[in-house]
């Protein structure tokens, strides 16, 4: 079968914002070339951004069918950018009927990953790894590196998500719009000023941050955020399981009653907080994070412990700085959209999807403020 290729000019685009460059469409174009029973009749890509249509459209045939893949590439493959890229994907296949959809960044994250299988959606990073299901067509490829990065090359080390350095990125991400001084910031994040100075120096580096003439400013708080969803770790904060034969209500009106009397700080938290944000999401257990001595706690809630089974889940935080900016629904603290998605995120069965849907509803807005406590 003889394969079709198409011209590839340079294209010039002026001020405007540029959708995808050559590169990507030559990567999709060399994937698509290494199956030998496909036809490749176009791959084309839009030179401007233009909202509501794929950034690159590939049309193939597949033995005697014709296909059409919708590509849409993201600056980076972390879980937030490729679930709203899949968002979009289902949207353009009310128009391209029985399309199939890809995702292209420079690296894809195992979450991401395992997103895209789960939607039927594929992917392809920079280095040449992917994975494409359709029709007869099947490739899955890992391992593979960019020449220009040495395989021993890590990731950002986790340092710049201690607990303090944690406490400056919420406060941060809390009031995205702000325009800090390095005093300011300490003294609300409860940092010292060189901690506070330290993670402002390594935001700027990244350009999430930015200097203005009266202070600084958070100027790319969703990528800010994936990243610190990318490196957050559940597990420093302690678990315990316990059960109760009272509903789900009254273990929390039962709860918030207790931590008020005895003036322990708390909040519901993953999806006991998601529930708050999203009515329409229901849940058996209750999870939240308590800053004591459980036992004031277990002896009053009469609860019993149970690590395999229980419907009560309580967490001792690592760091205080969990409960910063918890909000007050139907008589109980829930933390903040930031902190619930952080916590959804790592949560199975169904924690992405609820994170999604947060990020969507409770923390994205058009000028990319997040909502703050009171």
């Amino acid at each position: 079968m003889q394969k079709i290729k198409t011209s590839m000019t340079s294209k010039k685009t002026g001020s405007n914002e540029v959708a995808t460059d050559e590169a990507t469409e030559q990567l999709l174009w060399d994937s698509l070339k290494e199956i030998p029973f496909v036809q490749i009749l176009k791959v084309e890509q839009r030179i401007i951004s233009e909202l509501g249509k794929p950034e690159i459209v590939a049309r193939i045939k597949v033995a005697d069918r014709e296909r059409v893949i919708l590509a849409e590439v993201r600056p980076n493959g972390g879980l937030r950018l490729v679930r709203e890229a899949i968002t979009s994907i289902l949207k353009y296949r009310e128009t391209y009927a029985d399309a199939y959809g890809l995702i292209i960044a420079p690296t894809i994250t195992p979450q991401a990953v395992r997103i895209c299988r789960q939607e039927g959606i594929g992917y392809l990073d920079f280095s040449g790894n992917g994975h494409l299901n359709f029709d007869f067509v099947f490739i899955s490829k890992t391992g593979r590196v960019l020449p220009s990065v040495p395989v021993a090359k890590k990731r950002r080390s986790r340092s710049w998500y201690s607990p303090r350095a944690e406490r400056v990125t919420r406060m941060l991400l809390m009031h995205p719009q702000r325009l800090w001084t390095i005093r300011e910031l300490a003294n609300e994040a409860h940092v010292t000023a060189g901690q506070a100075l330290n993670l402002k120096r390594h935001l700027a580096r990244g350009q999430w941050l930015e200097d203005r003439k009266q202070g600084f400013q958070l100027t790319q708080p969703g990528l800010l955020l994936d990243d610190w969803a990318e490196n957050y770790v559940l597990a420093r904060s302690t678990e315990r399981t316990f059960s109760s034969p009272r509903s789900v209500v009254e273990i929390e009106a039962a709860l918030a009653t207790v931590c008020q009397e005895q003036i322990i700080p708390y909040a519901l938290m993953g999806f006991s907080a998601a529930m708050r944000y999203d009515p329409m999401l229901h849940s058996g257990r209750v999870s939240a994070y308590v800053l004591a001595d459980l036992s004031k706690v277990v002896a009053a809630l009469d609860l019993s412990e149970a690590p395999q089974k229980g419907n009560v889940s309580l967490w001792i935080p690592y760091d205080e700085g969990v409960l910063r900016g918890a909000q007050q629904f139907d008589h109980a603290k829930v933390t903040p959209p930031v902190q619930t998605y952080l916590d959804l995120i790592q949560m199975e069965p169904g924690g992405e999807k609820a994170a999604h849907h947060l990020w969507e509803n409770f923390i994205r807005s058009d000028r990319g403020a997040m909502p703050v406590a009171a």
